[in-house]
Formats: C-alpha cells, structure tokens, sequence
C-alpha cells in the first residue's frame, strides 16, 4: 500500500507566532528557518506515530486486489473515505459503490472492511481519504504539540551541529517518549 498526501494541511500545528515564544525570539530574521524547522519536525513525528495531525487529504494505491476483506490503513485518525476506486488492466479507474465498503475509523488500526461483492480489479484499488485529528492545533493532542515544539527548539539550537537535524529522523530521547503513547508500531 502507497500512501501518497494529495493534500497539505491548511495550518501546521504550531504556529510560527507559538514556535517563536518557545524558542524566545524577539524579531524576525530567523522565521524562515523556524517556518521550516516546523514543517519538518511535523513530518519527522506524523512519520513515528503514523498519525495525522492537521486534517489532510490522502489516496492509497494497492497495485493488487486485496486478497483479505480487511484492510488496515496506515494513516490514523481516519475521518472519512471520500471514494474507492477499482483501476482495471488497461489502467481505466471506476468508482466503488459505498455499499460496497465500511470503514471501522476507531480500530487500532483503522481497518476498511470489504463486503463479498467489492470488485476485485486486475489493476489495483486507490483510496481517497481524509485523515487528522482536525482542522486547527487545537484538535491535535497537546503533548503531540510539546513534542514538536521541543524538537524545533532542539534543530533551532543545534543546528550546523550534524547530531540532531531533520535529516537524521533521529528523534531525541526527550521527544520519543513524549510522543510515546501515540505511537502505533505494525507488528506485521
């Protein structure tokens, strides 16, 4: 399954005026930096939780018809599966009937379950969804919130340094087990 963002979120999860009065700048010759260190740090921990934090827009290809009628989605928390659609060998895409699928949105993991009579396409399903916690930070847990602004403040302080940047993906101690019990491993 290829999870691919069909669309951002329309705010990140803290903002840049929040970043700022954590990291106690004063001016503004540095937003830039913290503009980006936000979104990255976003990523780095949507990425280790397997959680969405601002509502986004998602579409999952599976290159093959699923064999089982349960599928467990990547993505959490699933607000809704806005349409299915089943891609047959000459890669021609057609809507899959709603009666046709369910979604099971509180189940750790989110599970689409496929009725009998879903179609079993040569070519593959996508699924578009729609997936956060909700449309402003403050329906993103607060400790999520703490564990981005303490990784900012972290790559603000650290940086040039090599140990801690966003390319590393390395979260630091402090952070890891803020964002603890969220995490959701696959055990698969």
């Amino acid at each position: 399954m290829i999870p691919i963002r069909v669309d951002g979120p329309a705010v990140e999860p803290v903002s840049l005026a929040d970043a700022r009065t954590h990291l106690r700048l004063d001016d503004t010759h540095e937003d830039d930096l913290v503009t980006a260190l936000i979104e990255a740090g976003r990523l780095l921990l949507e990425s280790a939780t397997r959680l969405i934090f601002i509502n986004q827009s998602w579409r999952l290809i599976l290159e093959e018809t699923p064999r089982s009628l349960r599928l467990h989605l990547p993505l959490a928390p699933i607000i809704a599966i806005t349409e299915i659609r089943a891609i047959d060998a000459q890669g021609a895409a057609s809507m899959v009937d709603p009666q046709e699928y369910r979604l099971r949105a509180g189940a750790q993991p989110p599970t689409l379950i496929l009725e009998d009579g879903f179609p079993r396409p040569p070519g593959g399903i996508e699924i578009d969804l729609e997936a956060g916690f909700g449309p402003a930070p403050e329906n993103v847990p607060a400790p999520l919130r703490q564990a981005l602004r303490m990784l900012v403040a972290r790559w603000f302080e650290e940086r040039g340094d090599g140990a801690g940047e966003p390319e590393t993906g390395v979260l630091p101690p402090d952070v890891a087990l803020m964002i603890a019990p969220y995490r959701h491993l696959r055990l698969s």
